[in-house]
């Protein structure tokens, strides 16, 4: 998790397409970005899950190490989180984009992550129909997929507390075909605020917008 630049500016188109989504400021602060008004209970015979090892990292900075390691623990017994920094190349100012595929890669035999950076400030339906292709073909791989989000201030999933844009890595493992939803483990938990929680249930479209900018590692 990384606070962004002073000189890199939001596009409003960010703030747009997720009140198309049905959300807003309110909606954000009491019922949290992954709670769609109407949105039925999620039902555990249309989740497919991956068996990860959740960790909250530890430093504001090692949410890279952190959401890798996550990654990671779906298949093997991942490394430290401080040998992992050391190979992402993770300092104070955050985590070499770069550096996730290869890292993933490495640690998984078999495996070849890739990277999807997607330019501009807002996801298209097919980015959102892409990411959900291959991060639901990845869980039933056994594999997940880690996403480097740029979360506008106001919009941050479960809270909306946020005041400033952050740069956050997470990890998507696990779906809900039902309401075609994605699960994602999010390393901040309580070092971003008290009560935040471990993982959302979020749509593509949502999930998608908040890698606008940035990109996934699939």
């Amino acid at each position: 998790m990384t606070p962004a630049p002073t000189a890199e500016l939001r596009s409003p188109d960010r703030r747009t397409v997720l009140r198309a989504a049905g959300l807003t400021i309110p909606a954000l602060t009491a019922a949290g970005i992954g709670a769609i008004a109407g949105a039925p209970a999620a039902r555990a015979d249309a989740e497919t899950l991956l068996p990860t090892t959740y960790q909250q990292q530890p430093t504001f900075f090692y949410c890279g190490p952190t959401a890798v390691s996550i990654a990671l623990s779906a298949k093997i017994s991942p490394p430290g989180l401080d040998a992992l920094a050391a190979e992402l190349g993770t300092t104070e100012a955050g985590t070499n984009f770069g550096a996730i595929s290869l890292v993933l890669t490495a640690h998984l035999p078999g495996a070849t992550y890739r990277d999807q950076w997607m330019a501009g400030s807002a996801a298209s339906a097919a980015d959102a129909d892409l990411l959900w292709s291959r991060a639901t073909a990845n869980v039933d791989s056994g594999y997940a997929t880690v996403c480097n989000w740029w979360v506008g201030a106001g919009e941050y999933p479960d809270w909306g507390g946020n005041t400033s844009e952050i740069f956050h890595f997470v990890t998507i493992d696990g779906y809900d075909s039902e309401h075609r939803t994605l699960r994602i483990a999010d390393p901040a938990g309580t070092t971003l605020t008290a009560g935040l929680p471990s993982h959302h249930w979020l749509t593509p479209q949502q999930v998608a917008t908040y890698c606008a900018g940035r990109g996934y590692f699939w």
